[in-house]
């Protein structure tokens, strides 16, 4: 899980999927796909946004 706390860049690039708001920004940037659907990605791909956004644009799921 990120720890909010921390102030520094370092969880930026992840993204956690158990974090309704994080589900529902990548869900913002991707509306062809649904919450589940991004949560899968993120347990499919891994926790690196660049990953789980690769994946999503090329529409490999």
């Amino acid at each position: 899980m990120d720890n909010k706390n921390r102030q520094d860049n370092r969880d930026r690039n992840k993204v956690d999927s158990n974090d309704p708001s994080e589900v529902e920004y990548l869900h913002r940037q991707h509306k062809q796909y649904s919450h589940e659907q991004i949560v899968d990605a993120i347990k499919k791909y891994g926790p690196y946004r660049e990953d789980i956004e690769k994946h999503l644009q090329s529409g490999k799921m």
